[in-house]
């Protein structure tokens, strides 16, 4: 229902727009004649090209330069026949007839491709590049094509690496030290970071603090990861391969096709990543009569192996139509192998007795995608109206093995009163992600306009795993309810948003508003049953940005926006995860946080090789869901375990105010150099069953990416961060700091070929230490899952831009009757 009213819309305001500029004269027997100006091999518009107007005689009527988005426009021209006539260093004259009548009194002569004049440029050798990181005001955009240290990795070592960003050892993603909206191609997936090969990145976006047309979830704004899709005319493509010292190896290769009115696009990676993990949990337990230690000891080692592919097409229906479809595939397994010891010791922190065993968990997944996209523009400048729909679709399969066998101090086996543990685990789980959206960008004048769309979210997500232990002395596997779960959760998000854009001289605004709708049902079917149902009404979340230029290439932005994060369904999941001594669950009462998120801002440009940028923030969360630990017992296998138990819980507030520094430097013609740093102060105050918990701190984070072109077609990339201690409610975390390297050599001509060497984690020092007070225990927890690892991975471009590639063929069979099915070279 909401697609056919979509395509209604869609159609609706199709047809009143071309309506509507189809009688438009400056006066009675005069039109106007309009049109763009694009390069036919980079679809890219042609700006401040010289565009004449023609009458019939060959005089000229009038004349102008295309605008930077490569449109022209004549106004006031009487009826009758006139030429339009294109002309620009680099490109072939262009000539066009067009007739004027009370029929046809405004003429729009669509995209005019203007083809490359292959002579003149024979002689001419330009490369440009992209900066490896640029920003503006409101969007910072990190070129991982220029990144070295993440080649053969995935998108999480990518987000390692830009400024801004920060991502601990499991994958969790911070920006201004609070949880971002990750999307892929600007929309929501199922797919996880490690899932996502790096090679198949072409940038990311940090957007701080979004207006009203982007989602409200995400309390520190928004990270865009963008694919890389090809669109060069002719047969282009790459082909990838590495491995490093670990053992882990990749490879990928992304091919292009591109002729006239379509644009086909495929590519292929496949890796095999293997981690090394170990951790050590030291807890002091606090009795009222006693004190004892444990100290639960992991190592072993952590695989992901797996392939994925994305194949689809763009139809250039005409100059104004657009229409894309695109598949991706993605399927493989994440498995952990980890070996077990247990230490338990007396108030004296002599040894009482040990445990020794393993803790296994073997995951599959197949993720497919399906996403159409439709684009319409119109001949008015920046007019444009865009529909996109996407179908998610992604299954699970998970098994486990846990076993602990306790021995006393002089190695004999033991019953009681630690008696063994075994367990097997295993299950499957669906997930059904719909998203579609549609929006449409209106120009009232030159610096006005206004924008408007609507948006739906569904997603279904089905777990169930089996449990089962091993009872003593008996033998029997029975089902253990705790670790077992058959969980359906589904949450339907709607919403909408209009926003207008405005400025007077060099002071420009935009306010927005949106609204959004959610609905969250959820329902375990084993063990105590249980259902839950949450319907939140309409929330609005308006935006207000105010910007001022001033003189010598400076801007001044204030903005607001009101930002929501909502529990996602793990969350909510109350299922319980149990580790040895620790153990973690979800809370189905966990409600949304809400964010008043201030940010003033400064960006001055230097000479073009110089940019600062300067945000001053301050967030105010209401119902802020943050991790809270409790001792508890749970009956497992039929005994009681006592562990320190985490769920998130919705605190009462959370205040954040800081400063960053973004700074990026072309030092010299071959060096740049981009740091960030990241200041703040945070509090936290939170209750749970009368537990009253509050915590405050200073926090910092800083980053410094440095590029340099050296001799012999050599560039060096070095990178580090560092992270100080994070405030917890009932604890805090450690500092953090790594350093990365890697160095690239080109070969052959044009630099087809380039082979790379990195050095991650040079002093091996990325690792997790954290440290957790309750009224029961003190503990401290290490763990590491990466070290040092060298990576050499070669990457090799081929093909080249041809506009006439499958005219040329067509031709020489004609030419030859069909018979020639060899010789010569067409390519």
């Amino acid at each position: 229902m909401l697609i056919t009213g979509w395509l209604l819309l869609l159609t609706g305001t199709i047809s009143a727009q071309q309506h509507q500029g189809a009688g438009k004269p400056g006066n009675a027997g005069a039109g106007s004649i309009y049109g763009k100006l694009i390069d036919a091999q980079t679809n890219k518009p042609v700006e401040y090209a010289s565009v004449a107007l023609l009458r019939a005689d060959s005089s000229v009527q009038t004349g102008m330069l295309s605008k930077p988005n490569g449109d022209f426009i004549f106004e006031n021209i009487n009826f009758g026949h006139y030429i339009i006539k294109v002309n620009f260093i680099g490109y072939q004259p262009f000539f066009k007839p067009v007739q004027l009548s009370g029929k046809s009194s405004n003429v729009d002569v669509g995209n005019i491709k203007l083809a490359p004049n292959v002579k003149s440029l024979a002689a001419v050798n330009v490369v440009g590049e992209k900066p490896a990181f640029s920003m503006a005001i409101d969007k910072k955009v990190f070129n991982v094509e220029k990144n070295l240290a993440s080649i053969g990795g995935t998108a999480t070592d990518v987000l390692k690496q830009v400024p801004s960003v920060n991502v601990d050892i499991d994958g969790n993603v911070t920006v201004r030290n609070g949880a971002p909206t990750i999307f892929i191609d600007g929309r929501p997936s199922t797919l996880t970071l490690d899932q996502i090969p790096a090679d198949a990145i072409q940038n990311i976006e940090v957007v701080t603090n979004p207006s009203a047309k982007y989602d409200a979830e995400g309390m520190s704004g928004i990270l865009n990861i963008v694919l890389k899709k090809n669109r060069k005319a002719g047969i282009n493509g790459t082909a990838n391969a590495g491995i490093t010292s670990l053992g882990s190896t990749n490879a990928g290769i992304d091919l292009n096709i591109r002729q006239e009115k379509f644009n086909f696009f495929i590519n292929y990676n496949i890796r095999n990543r293997k981690s090394p993990t170990n951790g050590r949990l030291f807890r002091k337990n606090l009795g009222s009569d006693t004190t004892n230690y444990t100290e639960q000891l992991e190592n072993g080692d952590f695989y992901r192996r797996f392939q994925t592919g994305r194949i689809g097409f763009d139809w250039f229906i005409d100059n104004r139509n657009t229409l894309t479809i695109s598949e991706n595939i993605t399927a493989g397994n994440f498995n952990r192998y980890n070996n077990q010891v247990i230490n338990e010791s007396d108030i004296h922190q002599q040894l009482v007795r040990y445990g020794n065993g393993v803790n296994n968990t073997l995951n599959g997944f197949r993720n497919y995608t399906t996403q159409l996209g439709y684009k319409h523009t119109f001949a008015k400048e920046g007019e444009e109206l865009t529909a996109d729909f996407t179908y998610n679709y992604a299954t699970s399969d998970n098994s486990s093995t846990y076993s602990l066998q306790y021995f006393d101090p002089n190695n004999n086996a033991i019953y009681d009163p630690k008696a063994p543990e075994y367990r097997l685990g295993g299950g499957d789980g669906k997930t059904i992600y719909l998203t579609g959206q549609l929006d449409y960008v209106k120009p009232l004048t030159e610096k006005s306009k206004i924008e408007m769309g609507l948006r739906t979210n569904n997603r279904t997500f089905d777990n169930f795993t089996n449990t089962y232990g091993k009872q003593y002395p008996s033998g029997e596997m029975l089902l253990d309810t705790a670790l077992s779960n058959n969980y359906h959760y589904r949450e339907q998000i709607n919403a909408a948003y209009v926003s207008y854009t405005g400025a007077l001289k060099d002071f420009g605004y935009q306010v927005g508003l949106r609204a959004e709708q959610s609905n969250y049902d959820g329902e375990t079917r084993l063990g105590n049953k249980a259902a839950y149902s949450i319907k939140y009404p309409i929330s609005f979340f308006p935006s207000i940005f105010l910007s001022q230029k001033l003189k010598g290439d400076h801007e001044l932005q204030l903005n607001y926006s009101r930002r929501i994060r909502r529990p996602w369904f793990r969350d909510l999941l109350p299922t319980i995860d149990y580790n040895g001594q620790s153990a973690s669950t979800g809370n189905p009462d966990l409600k949304p946080e809400f964010t008043n998120s201030f940010e003033l801002s400064y960006l001055k440009d230097f000479n073009q090789k110089y940019n600062l940028l300067v945000s001053l923030y301050y967030r105010n969360t209401n119902n802020a869901i943050t991790d809270f630990y409790v001792d508890t017992t749970l009956n497992l296998n039929g005994q009681s375990q006592k562990v320190l138990l985490n769920y998130p819980i919705n605190a009462s507030t959370r205040n954040s105010y800081g400063a960053e520094f973004t700074f990026r430097s072309q030092i010299t013609k071959s060096w740049d150099v981009t740091a960030n740093a990241n200041f703040a102060q945070t509090k936290i105050n939170a209750s749970n069953n009368g537990d009253n918990l509050s915590n405050q701190g200073f926090i910092w984070f800083g980053k410094v990416n440095s590029n340099t072109k050296l001799p012999w077609n050599l560039t060096l990339q070095v990178s580090g961060q560092y992270e100080s201690k994070q405030i917890l409610p009932q604890g805090e975390r450690k500092p953090n700091w790594a350093v990365d390297a890697a160095i690239k050599k080109d070969l052959l001509k044009n630099k087809a070929l380039s082979i790379s060497l990195g050095l991650n984690d040079i002093f091996n020092t990325d690792r997790s230490l954290s440290y957790t007070t309750t009224s029961f225990s003190e503990q401290e927890y290490y763990r590491k899952r990466a070290t040092r690892e060298l990576r050499l991975n070669v990457n090799y471009r081929f093909g080249k831009m041809d506009t006439n590639l499958f005219k040329r063929k067509n031709n020489k069979s004609r030419d030859n009757n069909g018979g020639d099915m060899g010789g010569g070279d067409n390519f």
